[in-house]
């Protein structure tokens, strides 16, 4: 039967007892902690899992690697961005990690700030007396030749030489003060390491894997540089690259005689060994030891070891119309320049390649095994 609507009991779900404090706070210290923890572990086993023996040389970095974890320790190799290194041992602190180079050598090397200790993987290494010791090389001193203000012929008179040689024509230049030796690696290698220049692009030269990286080849010829690092290099150094018109006159005006030789030696092969034709030793040397490869202004090196970048744009047929006083090549316009004019013999070229006055070219955005580069100042005194 129906009851009065006031009479009815109205049923009402049941609420499940609301967990007690203590169960909440245990929940909150304890479970969501340890999944906290676990998914850590879990990333950083995976870290660890990825973690590298090698050694990448971050941008814009160089790496020094040494005799023993020691900054004061002799020098071993040098390394630019981009290179990578096998991670054979590490210091306690992870502050030196042990690298190993060529011929079986090892040597440390400052682990890069920017590379985190969890991104390595190498076993704790007890750091022992070298067998070897390391080469020290008595740098080079950077030298400056006067060049005196000069009118000369420029190019080459019909029959000698190539098509881009001529016409011959007068040029006049002010006077300057170019670089005695090619620039060096040591001298380069400085400029890496203030940041104003960009690592060689490669580490090889002709015949030796390490050229640029073995400090016992500081006093060579740095090569592999591009144009513009060349560039950046000089003007590090207060200077800039040389003109076309004065590297030659560099290269082969003789004061005395009131006339340009075809090469820095002479008018005839050189009366001692130079590092290019039938004299070549198929590789760079020395800045400055090949003592019969020399100017009558006293520059060095100019006819052979390794060949060189100038300020010019290349052009075929410039000199018909090159400026007369102090020219600084074609512009890049419209295809005029093509290249960078590349001047002076290597150890790859033939004596008739060294003459003064032979014009080379090569693209700019690249380095090559054979050629380098001096640099020169505006003379204001």
């Amino acid at each position: 039967m129906n009851l009065p609507a006031e009479t009815q009991t109205v049923s009402r779900p049941t609420r499940p007892p609301a967990p007690r404090p203590t169960t909440q706070m245990m929940i909150g210290c304890f479970a969501i902690p340890l999944l906290v923890a676990v998914s850590l572990g879990v990333v950083f086993m995976m870290v660890r899992a990825n973690a590298s023996a090698s050694l990448t040389v971050p941008t814009k970095q160089i790496l020094l690697v040494r005799l023993a974890p020691d900054e004061t320790a002799p020098l071993l190799a040098r390394f630019g961005e981009g290179r990578s290194l096998k991670i054979t041992g590490r210091t306690s602190d992870w502050r030196w990690l042990e690298v190993e180079l060529w011929d079986d050598q090892r040597g440390w090397t400052l682990r890069p700030l920017d590379i985190l200790v969890w991104q390595l993987r190498a076993p704790e290494t007890t750091p022992t007396p070298a067998d070897a010791q390391a080469v020290s090389v008595t740098p080079v001193a950077e030298e400056m030749i006067t060049i005196p203000a000069a009118t000369f012929t420029m190019g080459s008179p019909p029959g000698i030489g190539e098509d881009d040689e001529r016409p011959a024509h007068l040029v006049k230049l002010a006077a300057f003060e170019l670089d005695r030796t090619e620039v060096t690696v040591g001298q380069y290698w400085q400029c890496v390491a203030a940041g104003a220049c960009a690592a060689p692009t490669a580490d090889s030269s002709a015949d030796e894997p390490h050229y640029l990286n073995d400090p016992i080849f500081d006093n060579h010829p740095v090569v592999n540089v591009p144009w513009l690092e060349a560039s950046h290099y000089c003007a590090w150094r207060g200077k800039r690259l040389p003109t076309e018109a004065e590297w030659e006159l560099a290269a082969g005006w003789d004061a005395e005689r009131g006339a340009k030789l075809q090469w820095p030696w002479g008018n005839e092969a050189a009366s001692g060994p130079v590092n290019v034709g039938d004299t070549s030793l198929g590789k760079a040397a020395a800045v400055g030891s090949q003592a019969a490869d020399k100017s009558p202004l006293g520059v060095l090196d100019m006819g052979g070891n390794v060949s060189e970048w100038v300020f010019d744009w290349y052009k075929v047929d410039y000199y018909s119309v090159a400026d007369e006083t102090n020219p600084i090549g074609p512009t890049n316009r419209r295809g005029e320049g093509t290249g960078r004019v590349v001047r002076g013999g290597s150890f790859v070229d033939s004596l008739e390649q060294a003459r003064i006055a032979n014009r080379g070219h090569q693209a700019e955005e690249y380095g090559y095994p054979s050629v380098g580069f001096r640099c020169a100042r505006d003379n204001d005194f």
